[in-house]
């Protein structure tokens, strides 16, 4: 079964980009659900050096059906979790979520 998805842009610190990244794709990994209700997938990401003092960007995948506003409410709500999991607050204050113009089939 094909879904459409919109691609959501998170741009912060790679050490928390990087933790992100672990706890979303594990979890999709291992339940075959959505991360935050929301997050279906997340794009490649360098996973190993990471460094405290650089920014990056990471894509996550949410369904082109989901309402845009309540999207990223609760992609706020997922990165505030894993920020709280890890102990990063300060570093999730830094991350910016966009929407990027493009669809893609899954």
């Amino acid at each position: 079964m094909k879904t459409t998805e919109r691609e959501v842009v998170l741009e912060g610190p790679d050490h928390f980009l990087d933790t992100v990244y672990e706890t979303i794709e594990g979890h999709v990994r291992r339940t075959g659900e959505e991360y935050g209700q929301v997050i279906t997938g997340v794009g490649t990401a360098e996973v190993g050096d990471v460094d405290h003092e650089t920014e990056s960007v990471l894509p996550v995948y949410v369904p082109a059906t989901v309402d845009p506003e309540e999207a990223l409410e609760l992609i706020e709500l997922a990165l505030d979790r894993v920020a709280d999991e890890h102990n990063m607050g300060l570093a999730r204050q830094s991350v910016q979520v966009t929407f990027e113009d493009t669809e893609r089939e899954e």
